[in-house]
């Protein structure tokens, strides 16, 4: 993953303070860089900031910030896609604000240790510090502007994000409305086209080393629950047929549900006449039947990668909140 300047540049160990490059070595980087990043959605704030960037230095953090500032910006604006559900916009909204929260915070406290406030401006590293603090304000507006009705939290104006976070009362602001007005976000209007089965499919043959849905689902309810879950996120289509989608990683999201299936004992342990025990095996190969397509392989990669399959569930509103067992 590529570093977020947002949070390096204010780090103890990859701060701006230990950044000892000469003014050659600024000029070479500043040539280097691409500065031609677009914005996905014209931004409702502007930032203008007190003083130019004279030095090759403060030109080249500037133009770092910025391209950072544009790349969190349209992952913003991606966060909130048209063609999803209010659950999410929530969960997205929360994860974003606790960020942009933290960047807030955690630029203070590198304001505050290294005697880098306003006062002393005309300094490169306070400069790029303080031009580094006003785009996070700015990041921390357009979220809060376009979907704060997804959260809980209080709204702030300009001025009172200035007071709070860095104890500042400017005389003229540095981030300023647009002539743009609010950005609506209509959540998805889910169509009433999926039915929840609590039995086999009657459209799909059941192939004859797959258990069927009587014998293996101990907990029909918190099967058909999520699979109502799985329906409204785009996993399955309202035939049951896996949705193949490599942009939201479908297929890796599909092996972490399997997982969390398992973990959270939908399936019996064993069937009667006759007699065998269910293995995880037989559990994957009903699921893989069920949804019409393999997702062994992505279930195997997420068992053998703690991390991994953390990150994925911590990260993802639909498999945070699947049901447990539900009688």
């Amino acid at each position: 993953m590529a570093t977020d300047v947002f949070e390096s540049l204010t780090s103890i160990t990859k701060g701006l303070h230990r950044d000892n490059r000469t003014e050659r070595d600024y000029k070479e980087l500043y040539q280097s860089l691409n500065t031609d990043a677009l914005y996905k959605a014209a931004p409702l704030f502007t930032i203008e900031f007190a003083e130019k960037p004279f030095g090759a230095k403060r030109k080249y953090y500037k133009a770092v910030i910025d391209n950072q500032a544009v790349s969190n910006f349209n992952n913003l604006i991606e966060d909130f896609p048209e063609n999803t559900i209010e659950q999410e916009y929530k969960f997205n909204y929360q994860q974003l604000y606790n960020r942009y929260k933290h960047y807030l915070i955690d630029v203070k406290s590198y304001i505050d240790k290294h005697n880098l406030s306003r006062v002393t401006l005309s300094n490169e590293n306070t400069y790029i510090i303080q031009y580094l603090k006003a785009n996070m304000i700015w990041l921390f507006m357009e979220l809060q502007e376009r979907f704060s009705k997804y959260g809980n939290e209080d709204e702030m104006s300009i001025e009172e994000v200035y007071k709070y976070y860095f104890n500042e009362e400017l005389n003229e602001l540095e981030i300023k409305p647009s002539e743009i007005g609010k950005t609506t976000i209509q959540p998805k209007q889910i169509e009433n086209a999926f039915t929840a089965i609590e039995d086999d499919l009657p459209h799909r043959t059941v192939k004859g080393n797959v258990l069927s849905y009587s014998q293996i689902v101990k907990y029909p309810r918190s099967l058909s629950r999520a699979e109502e879950m799985m329906f409204e996120f785009g996993i399955i289509d309202k035939n049951y047929d896996f949705i193949e989608n490599k942009a939201k990683s479908n297929k890796t999201v599909l092996g972490a549900i399997y997982f969390l299936f398992i973990q959270k004992q939908y399936f019996n342990d064993i069937k009667m006449n006759p007699f065998k025990k269910i293995k995880p095996i037989d559990i994957v190969r009903f699921l893989n039947n069920r949804y019409n397509t393999n997702a062994r392989k992505q279930l195997k990669i997420l068992e053998g990668d703690d991390e991994k399959r953390n990150a994925i569930i911590n990260s993802d509103y639909l498999l945070k909140n699947l049901p447990n067992q539900i009688r």
